[in-house]
């Protein structure tokens, strides 16, 4: 398979493309032919030699994708609901930027309706944690509050989605209205945008 590979560490210009043996999905896992890979910081930190990739996990970087499933695990498949030829979008711990990537079928969901692969790709990471913190951990309940800090980065914003998406009200501190994007316009009826202190930088911070 085709694959984007880190050279060496540095800039951009470091991702080369290469060819790779096309992974095999194991128990509990599934292959997906990918169409689009999210780029997120981790990426960009393995990039530039500041992010070791996890132990057991590919050495290319791409922690999500979005396509279709290839193979795999027929019974954790039916499970959960998939079946070869689905749409999926995946968080994975590595080997997103590649023609295919093994997911485990529990970090898989099906891409919404409406949305391109590009878009879906986008989904997972943020989706997944604020998801596991928010509502698995936090157990967030229709008609309570939820504290957004920093209410305008990538979880930030779906957040502020899925928290209004299950009813409840929400409050989010930015540091100012320009950092507000037009996306939220739309929640400002029951938002609270409040500009945020700027905290003094500890030297070499």
């Amino acid at each position: 398979m085709k694959c984007i590979e880190i050279r060496e560490y540095g800039a951009p210009e470091v991702l080369v493309p290469a060819e790779r043996a096309t992974p095999v999905a194991g128990a509990g896992e599934v292959l997906i032919r990918v169409s689009a890979s999210g780029v997120n910081r981790p990426d960009v930190l393995q990039r530039t030699g500041n992010y070791p990739v996890p132990p057991g996990a590919s050495d290319l970087p791409g922690l999500e994708v979005a396509g279709v499933i290839e193979s795999g695990d027929a019974g954790a498949m039916a499970e959960a609901g998939f079946k070869p030829g689905d749409r999926v979008c995946a968080l994975v711990a590595g080997g997103g930027y590649a023609e295919y990537c093994v997911a485990p079928v529990a970090q898989c969901l099906p891409v919404p309706q409406g949305l391109s692969d590009v878009e879906a790709a986008s989904l997972p990471e943020t989706f997944f944690t604020v998801w596991s913190n928010v509502f698995d951990r936090g157990r967030l309940q229709q008609g309570e509050t939820l504290l957004v800090q920093g209410g305008t980065s990538g979880i930030g914003v779906t957040a502020i989605q899925m928290a209004k998406a299950a009813g409840a009200t929400v409050i989010v501190t930015a540091g100012s209205d320009e950092n507000v994007p037009q996306p939220l316009n739309w929640v400002r009826i029951t938002l609270s945008i409040t500009k945020q202190p700027t905290l003094p930088r500890k030297p070499g911070s």
